[in-house]
């Protein structure tokens, strides 16, 4: 008998995961308390990488992730380009920061990750307006790893869906989950319901609230507090005269090309101060300090102003790992909340609508249960590490 499910959250996971569902012949309804793509999948750096992820499996996972957006783009050559192949180019500054770098490098490599050093005439020519550091100073290109352009993964996820018959609800929330062994009933602000034989909660940030519907604790970042854990600034330029067409990732300043010459970027180090319900305008300090860094970076930025400054705000349980499995006796509500959701969605589609259908659960998923977050805060895990990576990958 078709199974009938319900995606709670259109952000990328969910849009995966709905359009994976379809796929295989599930009846799916896709309910959104905002609009498709409006969450934290609208405010992401967008880098997709494995590179320095772990434990192993997490690391294992990512690599997934990547290797499933780039057939995915492959798949589908005359569709909008939301992958952009670019390769990262990455140094250090400073004793402590190269020997870090350093050290990520040779772990890199002994997992078989695509790393070799950077081609000092080949950037020169390449990207004339790059400022490099001193030539003592390593350079390390990363060839496999790509951008994606947030805006357009979520198009392309949303129209592939409503092409599988997905029913897409927009602006519902979902306020109550009654779960039996028999199935869920999802009760609606409009007054309404929705039943059917299981539901998968994608809501990233707000998972712990969500979860909380059903009265169970889980412990998540809470994405509402300033800070550095679950808050990052990203900084919008107008048009630069700049051929920079890869990822960069310098000791001081972050920067990806955002599209017809535009660039974004991250300082992670002013990430202490962001706060989502202070957003910063163009000419604040944060918006002068990027700036003047990038100056320091890209010859030719003169004249070069931000337009946007905009605060993301993490999908992150408490530990930094993904919580991805059904979260009651009953099994029939799906938990998927994880960081790096821009890598991971085109690969946790397919492996967790294989789960639901099939009941088989991927090895890449094992170590992933939600289980040791559930009936616990997230000050309950002392040990959470200051993400190196940008928000929202």
């Amino acid at each position: 008998m078709q199974q009938r499910i319900a995606v709670i959250g259109a952000g990328v996971i969910g849009l995966s995961i709905a359009r994976s569902l379809a796929l295989q012949g599930a009846t799916v309804t896709l309910l959104e308390a905002r609009r498709a793509g409006s969450g934290t999948s609208q405010i992401s750096f967008g880098w997709v990488n494995s590179n320095g992820k772990s434990p192993l499996a997490y690391h294992q996972l990512n690599v997934a992730g990547m290797q499933a957006h780039q057939q995915l783009q492959a798949e589908h050559p005359r569709q909008i380009r939301w992958l952009e192949e670019t390769g990262t180019l990455e140094w250090a500054s400073g004793a402590a920061g190269t020997e870090q770098l350093e050290q990520r490098v040779e772990a890199l490599k002994a997992l078989d990750y695509p790393v070799r050093p950077a081609d000092r005439a080949a950037l020169a020519r390449l990207v004339p307006e790059l400022i490099l550091p001193e030539t003592s100073t390593a350079l390390w290109w990363f060839p496999t790893e790509s951008l994606v352009h947030p805006a357009l993964f979520v198009a392309f996820l949303r129209a592939e869906a409503l092409r599988l018959g997905v029913t897409l609800v927009e602006h519902q929330e979902v306020v109550a989950i009654d779960e039996s062994a028999s199935g869920v009933r999802l009760s609606l602000q409009d007054g309404s319901d929705w039943r059917g034989d299981h539901a998968v909660s994608a809501t990233g940030r707000w998972s712990r609230h969500l979860m909380g519907r059903l009265g169970i604790e889980l412990a998540m970042v809470d994405a509402d507090q300033p800070g550095h854990i679950g808050c990052s600034f990203l900084g919008y330029t107008s048009p630069a005269q700049v051929q920079l067409g890869c990822n960069l990732i310098t000791p001081d300043l972050n920067l990806r090309p955002d599209g017809g010459g535009r660039l974004m970027l991250q300082a992670l180090d002013l990430d202490p101060t962001a706060d989502p319900s202070q957003v910063p305008d163009t000419d604040s300090d944060v918006g002068r300090e990027m700036l003047a860094r990038m100056a320091k970076v890209l010859r030719n930025a003169e004249g070069v102003r931000l337009e946007r400054i905009a605060v993301g705000q993490r999908s992150r349980p408490a530990d930094g790992l993904p919580a991805l499995g059904y979260v009651t006796e009953h099994r029939r509500l799906y938990l998927a909340a994880t960081h790096s959701g821009m890598t991971l969605a085109p690969a946790l589609g397919p492996l967790i609508a294989d789960e639901i259908l099939s009941g088989i659960r991927s090895p890449l998923l094992a170590e992933f249960r939600p289980q040791r977050l559930l009936g616990k805060s997230a000050e309950a895990f002392a040990q959470i590490v200051s993400p190196h990576f940008p928000a929202a990958q």
